[in-house]
């Protein structure tokens, strides 16, 4: 009799871990439970806020902030503030912070951490404030929950074992045949309910992913698998329109520049962007005189962002804006209009030149293109110094920017308004990936030969396996090639601008591309 009680007790512990299990978190990225990579614009900082995996929940959140070359030094606040409603009537309400770290950025570029305790699963804001700015970086910590199947599959298991009991009881009490098959019977169908559920479990599609794929809530964000009321089918989203608040800004002077995002079908605050190529918001603003600035605008408020602009020139600024709506791919739009400086000091000459050789920032530099010619794909190139020593940025080993026809007589002072109102406004990516074997063929002149012991780094890029994270800005193990491939829709005279990363600096090299 003892012997059928630790049945029953282990029967019973093994439904309470059925239906209890921790928490994973996840966020608004391409792989769920990988690390959450975010470059923010804050103030006259440039950051890259990694928010590494947690495994449980309650558990540590670790946050690192990675400061540029040029970063100021200084104390920043770190929070994490719930933003949905939970169940639990004994949690903070949504709004008030549950944790707070302070981050003192040093004069030495690189990484400053931090440490938050995460209690609860759904959406969550990660802000950061210097004080004066503060940027709320939407994150989603989601749930690990059984599917319905593996339910059915456990649950069936431990029917198997419970009827097993009870045949044996039966079979030592009961003469006849007949009640013995009872249980025999039910203890059978319940196994082949377990086996049947556990095939389907391997090849059922997972549900909609709160975060990148469907709103959160924290019920649905603590069990995935919970549907959403009122049922949504369509999680697409419409296009959003750029607006600026105040489109006009005075030359020497740094402006705070607010930016809104506007829903086109409802005219509501855009408010369900997702972490897109490191950033929820990818703006790029070209000077009259040519200059690029890659910038990366804080969220203030559902909707709101801002940005802060030092123009130095006169005249028309070009301003583009790269997001991703939840549910929805990638949007391009373009402010309309651009930006306006007035004052300022005269326009310096454009600093383009063709492929060829030249010096930036202390390294040799060397620009190489193939197939310039429209229609076809066109293989771009930079070799930055000479040691494999580039650092990812924004989740890419390098960023190309593309602008054109750009008038062949356009006055040095008017290259703005000729990129915002070009009819090709591009933004690629490396196709490259491992230093010194990055691309069958390239001579990387190491006087190595790669064979299949040597060790690589993490490919730049691509999707993380396993779990597992993409390198981020600490790895300093790519290049110094650094390739693109595009294909210029129409002939004419195209501004390029190239982006790498080196020793916490973002290397920016323009180049003017004759398309025939």
């Amino acid at each position: 009799m003892s012997h059928l009680r630790a049945k029953c007790l282990f029967l019973v512990l093994a439904f309470s871990a059925l239906f209890s299990g921790a928490h994973i978190a996840a966020a608004d990225s391409a792989v769920a439970g990988a690390d959450v990579q975010v470059a923010q614009s804050l103030g006259d900082r440039e950051l890259t806020v990694v928010a590494r995996r947690v495994t449980s929940i309650p558990g540590p959140l670790h946050v690192d902030l990675i400061a540029h070359q040029g970063t100021a030094a200084g104390p920043l606040r770190v929070q994490l503030v719930p933003t949905g409603v939970s169940t639990d009537e004994y949690q903070p309400a949504p709004g008030v912070p549950t944790a707070t770290a302070l981050v003192v950025l040093g004069e030495k570029p690189g990484p400053y951490g931090a440490t938050l305790d995460v209690d609860r699963p759904g959406p969550t804001d990660l802000t950061i404030s210097d004080g004066v700015h503060t940027a709320r970086i939407p994150l989603v910590l989601v749930g690990q929950a059984m599917s319905p199947s593996e339910r059915v599959a456990y649950l069936g298991l431990a029917a198997t074992g419970l009827l097993l009991v009870v045949s044996l009881v039966v079979a030592t009490r009961v003469r006849r045949g007949i009640w013995i098959a009872v249980p025999v019977t039910a203890t059978v169908t319940a196994l082949a309910i377990a086996i049947t559920a556990a095939v389907l479990s391997t090849s059922a599609p997972p549900p909609p992913e709160p975060g990148p794929q469907r709103d959160p809530t924290v019920d649905n964000a603590a069990n995935p698998y919970r549907l959403d009321r009122p049922a949504v089918t369509d999680y697409s989203r419409p296009s959003a329109m750029l607006i600026a608040e105040r489109p006009d800004v005075d030359s020497g002077r740094t402006t705070d520049i607010d930016f809104s995002l506007i829903d086109t079908a409802t005219g509501l605050p855009t408010d369900d962007l997702v972490i897109h190529d490191s950033a929820l918001i990818h703006l790029l603003v070209v000077a009259p005189d040519g200059r690029l600035s890659h910038l990366h605008p804080i969220r203030v408020a559902p909707g709101r962002y801002s940005v802060q602009l030092s123009p130095e020139v006169a005249g028309r600024y070009a301003v583009s804006a790269e997001f991703v709506r939840r549910g929805g791919g990638v949007q391009t739009v373009r402010l309309p209009g651009g930006l306006t400086s007035r004052g300022g000091k005269p326009t310096a000459p454009a600093p383009f030149e063709g492929p060829g050789m030249r010096m930036l920032d202390g390294q040799h530099v060397h620009v190489s293109a193939v197939g310039l010619r429209a229609g076809r794909p066109t293989t771009l190139s930079v070799t930055i110094g000479a040691d494999p020593v580039l650092q990812p940025w924004l989740g890419m080993l390098g960023h190309l920017v593309i602008a054109g026809p750009i008038p062949r007589d356009v006055p040095a002072g008017e290259l703005g308004t000729a990129v915002q109102d070009s009819a090709v406004w591009a933004h690629a990516h490396s196709m490259g990936g491992h230093g010194g074997t990055d691309m069958p063929g390239m001579d990387h002149s190491t006087g190595h030969v790669p064979t299949q012991d040597d060790a690589m780094p993490p490919m730049v890029g691509a999707p993380p396996l396993n779990g597992d994270s993409p390198p981020d800005e600490t790895v300093a193990a790519f290049g110094p090639d650094v390739p693109f491939t595009f294909t210029f829709p129409k002939p004419g005279r195209y501004l390029a601008w190239i982006q790498a990363q080196r020793d916490y600096r973002v290397l920016t090299i323009p180049v003017r591309l004759d398309i025939s």
